[in-house]
């Protein structure tokens, strides 16, 4: 296999839908496609290039310059409009231009330049003709008379590489009107780019696509370093047009607790949890009626849990189907196991001369150094990331170099009977000959680093890991290890991110601990990452919730980590404890059970509490999230009378008066108003000495406690000021808002109550809101009362929509007005089993109705009882309370399907 000395264009050409052709008319197909072959074949060879591969319709062909190949491309695209395919009911093809280096072997070519050019059609539509940036860039001052390149702008290919920029050659006589390119981010999807391109596995990729065709659960089993996770990512990329609802993509890697399994696929897709009910439950009812793939990677540590998941998805959900890599398999019923494979010598050669060239572009395969490159190949069994990195060695070393090197670390590995050498060794053994080449000082940072979960920045290497460094001498530091392939780096806007791959992560941990550099390491790191969570409170002041949430997420498994080993493995309580005082809003980063979870084994730490302080802020939080998880009221009024007397001793006064709200929405609760009134006053005696942030959080409480009181005009003026002091576009600015509607309409005011809504809906939508449901559905509610059932209608479909994928915190609400509708319109049984439904919502949670749900609750008895006598409403109402939730929601659907037609 020879190297090409120069850059060559290549044309790849298709035609657009043949297969229905063939299968609509073969005879007239065959003829057809021997005249199309003719016109390919004249146009190209006319204009100087050479037909190197046939693949059914598709030609693949190389030529010498840039003008000759786009040449070639105009006259077949004019031959083709210029000839009669009636019979097959018309063909076009699409044609793709790219020019790049390749490898050349008895006529045929390999390299990820003929990956890239195959992508690069394949986005295409027929009639077009594509060219890539760099075939663009060498065209320059050559464009065919009367022709133009169109930029297309830059588009991700489903080889998931850098972007290609795509021009699109364009002439009068050439069809002109194409849809989007079909590039990777015209489908629903979050997988990753990737920083090299994909090289060696297209049959491995070919194998899993016609896997995933008859199996719906089907995992990559293989050592660590094998390829299973780019393999997964490109077969994901390659059937991003199979699944209408997407490919998404689960990193469990970074997840320790098997809890959070469920909770990391919900976040991915985007579904939340809600107050009371199991989050699988929750995902599963989400997924029912999608047609998607999951990608679970790196399930191995979390085997379990993630079975058990996996099984509850593909039993309920018949459009889903489930791509896992592990080091073993799930074990579950219908799962088909697909055994990562090593590298074929020539996909693995080809992948040592990409990566090579990546490091020195001046890097060529030759008749000299060929041997050696196909020695070291061999000496690494074909395992991909082995091979990486020797190649990245190859400015230091030549492939020589390498072979000996390699030669001399392996000599006590290959003694033996083959089966004696597992490919993890190999690999273990190929990072074992990496880390003993670097210097002390690189080792110490390289094993220290395994302490980061989910990547790291610079800003965190010297306080965590580089003791004796300053930051200028940790980035050249961090940079020789990015040179040797040990830690990678992502560019998220301006900021460089850094991470190690999980393999090269798990054995850095152990040289970590063989170090006995474990303990003190991962305290500096939680030190660090309480430090970071508290650098993030001036926002909280500002009332900055966006900002902060962002800020945070992407640190969030460190997070994760650093609580873990300072809380629960109780290594630095303090710290931890520190970490979770300043942590504002921690139900808009986890799920509230998540949460309660921390402050829970928080307040269990009672006796390292640094100060009243701390122990006030942890202790409110327990009170806020045992209610948005559901706690017994009577439990979180003992932890909140806690909370005001340890409050009361920090001195702190916005704690106080956060503490006393939290006790007065309690008691507004339970109706025990003369309680919550006392409680408020005391709050809020001294509104001006109180930060904004806490004088707007009593506030806001105690206008939800007059609303309940039936006070409407203080609430009125409370909901009132809030609104003008919170910031605009803000949850809490929403939430005044949604309450302002609900006043308004308890006042009688209904266009009052409908103006406020819809502003609240328009600042909920924004922030996609769990209670976008909620104000729709108070919509509703004030639209049937004004007697526009369309304006409800829609309302209500919305809501119904949207709660489907938010999830159940307005179930019962949302049922309820739901009903009223429904009877209505006169649709009296489906009305009695959704109101019998809502009402054992409402009876299991003890939650009372507020004002909108009480006055559609008294009304939709009202309407029933005229139309039905007293035991057809008992009757219906019990059977409508046995209904499941899906059956409940497909009730309230069903009201759309039959009555929104008429």
């Amino acid at each position: 296999m020879q190297d090409a000395r120069s850059p060559v264009t290549f044309l790849f050409s298709d035609i657009e839908g043949s297969t229905e052709r063939w299968e609509r008319d073969p005879g007239a197909m065959a003829a057809a496609l021997a005249r199309h072959n003719e016109l390919l074949r004249n146009a190209i060879e006319t204009h100087g290039g050479h037909v190197f591969k046939l693949m059914g319709d598709a030609f693949c062909a190389v030529f010498a310059t840039v003008p000759d190949a786009t040449a070639a491309a105009l006259g077949a695209q004019r031959a083709l409009l210029g000839e009669d395919f009636s019979a097959v009911g018309g063909i076009r093809v699409r044609i793709a231009l790219h020019t790049g280096h390749a490898h050349e072997r008895e006529g045929d070519y390999f390299g990820p330049t003929l990956n890239r050019i195959a992508r690069l059609v394949s986005i295409g539509h027929g009639g077009q003709i594509l060219i890539s940036g760099p075939s663009a860039a060498l065209l320059q001052d050559a464009v065919p008379s009367e022709s133009v390149l169109r930029d297309l702008g830059a588009h991700r290919l489903k080889d998931l590489a850098r972007p290609e920029h795509v021009y699109q050659l364009a002439a009068p006589d050439l069809l002109d009107k194409f849809p989007p390119l079909r590039s990777v981010d015209s489908f629903p999807n979050n997988l990753p780019q990737q920083l090299t391109s994909f090289v060696g596995r297209a049959d491995a990729v070919a194998e899993i696509k016609d896997l995933l065709k008859a199996h719906r659960l089907v995992t990559l089993v293989g050592a660590g370093g094998a390829g299973k996770t780019r393999c997964a990512i490109q077969t994901g990329a390659e059937l991003l047009d199979r699944f209408g609802d997407g490919v998404w993509m689960v990193e469990l890697a970074p997840i320790s607790d098997p809890s959070l399994v469920v909770t990391t696929i919900a976040a991915v897709l985007g579904v939340r949890e809600v107050r009371g009910e199991d989050l699988l439950a929750t995902l599963v009812m989400h997924l029912e009626q999608r047609q998607l793939l999951l990608l679970l990677d790196s399930c191995e540590h979390l085997i379990d849990e993630t079975r058990r998941i996996a099984a509850a998805i593909l039993r309920a959900c018949a459009g889903v189907s489930i791509l896992t890599t592990s080091r073993e398999a799930l074990g579950i019923a219908g799962e088909h196991v697909f055994q990562m494979p090593s590298l074929e010598m020539q996909a693995a050669v080809e992948l040592f001369v990409d990566r090579a060239r990546a490091i020195d572009a001046h890097f060529e395969l030759t008749d000299e150094n060929a041997q050696f490159v196909t020695e070291i190949c061999r000496r690494l069994d074909g395992i991909p990331f082995a091979i990486e990195l020797a190649a990245a060695r190859i400015k230091l070393l030549s492939p020589r170099q390498l072979t000996q090197k390699l030669h001399e670390r392996f000599r006590l590995l290959t003694a033996g009977y083959k089966s004696a050498l597992p490919r993890h060794q190999t690999l273990r053994a190929t990072i074992d000959w990496s880390y003993d080449l670097l210097d002390e000082h690189l080792r110490a940072l390289f094993r220290k680093l395994s302490v980061f979960v989910g990547g790291w920045t610079l800003e965190a290497v010297v306080p965590v890991c580089a003791d004796e460094c300053d930051e200028w001498d940790a980035l050249e530091r961090l940079s020789s290890l990015v040179d040797k392939s040990l830690v990678v780096v992502e560019s998220l806007g301006d900021e460089r991110r850094y991470d190690m791959l999980s393999s090269i992560r798990e054995y850095a941990r152990e040289r970590l601990a063989d170090a006995h550099e474990s303990e003190a390491t991962a305290t500096n790191h939680a030190r660090f990452y309480a430090t970071f969570v508290h650098s993030l409170t001036p926002l909280v002041p500002d009332l900055e919730d966006a900002k902060w949430q962002r800020l945070l997420a992407t640190e969030l498994d460190n997070v994760r980590a650093a609580i873990d080993w300072a809380i629960f493995q109780e290594h630095d309580p303090q710290a931890g404890l520190k970490l979770l005082a300043d942590l504002e809003w921690p139900e808009l980063i986890v799920t509230p059970h998540e949460a309660l979870r921390w402050y829970e084994a928080a307040v269990a730490a009672e006796s390292a509490m640094p100060n009243d302080l701390v122990y006030a802020r942890v202790l409110r939080h327990c009170v806020i999230l045992g209610w948005l998880t559901g706690r017994a009221t009577a439990q979180r009024e003992q932890l909140a009378l806690r909370a005001v007397e340890v409050a009361r001793r920090s001195g702190d006064l916005d704690e106080i008066a956060r503490a006393l709200g939290n006790l007065g929405a309690i008691y507004a609760i339970a109706g025990r108003f003369e309680e919550t009134e006392q409680r408020f006053v005391e709050a809020y005696a001294s509104p001006e000495r109180l930060s904004r942030l806490a004088a707007n959080a009593v506030l806001r409480m105690w206008a939800v406690s007059n609303l309940q009181s039936g006070d409407l005009e203080r609430a009125r003026r409370r909901f009132s000021e809030v609104a003008r002091l919170e910031r605009p576009g803000s949850e809490a600015h929403a939430s005044a808002l949604l309450n302002l509607g609900e006043l308004e309409y308890a006042a009688g005011d209904v266009e009052a109550a409908r103006h406020a809504a819809r502003q609240a809906k328009e600042s909920y939508a924004s922030l996609n809101s769990v209670y976008t449901a909620l104000v729709l559905s108070n919509l509703a509610a004030y639209a049937m009362e004004a007697g526009d059932l369309d304006e409800a209608r829609v309302s209500l479909r919305e809501a119904l929509e949207f709660q489907q994928v938010a999830g159940d915190g307005s179930l019962a609400h949302l049922t309820q007005h739901h009903a009223l509708l429904g009877v209505l319109l006169g649709d009296c049984d489906r009305a009695l089993s959704l109101a019998g439904f809502s009402e054992a919502l409402y009876r299991a949670s003890g939650e009372a109705r507020q004002y909108t749900e009480r006055r559609g609750h008294e009304r939709l008895l009202q309407q029933l009882a005229a139309l039905r006598a007293p035991e057809e409403v008992v009757r219906g109402m019990e059977l409508g309370a046995r209904l499941s939730k899906k059956e409940a929601l497909a009730c309230a659907a069903a009201i759309y399907a039959e009555h929104g037609r008429q």
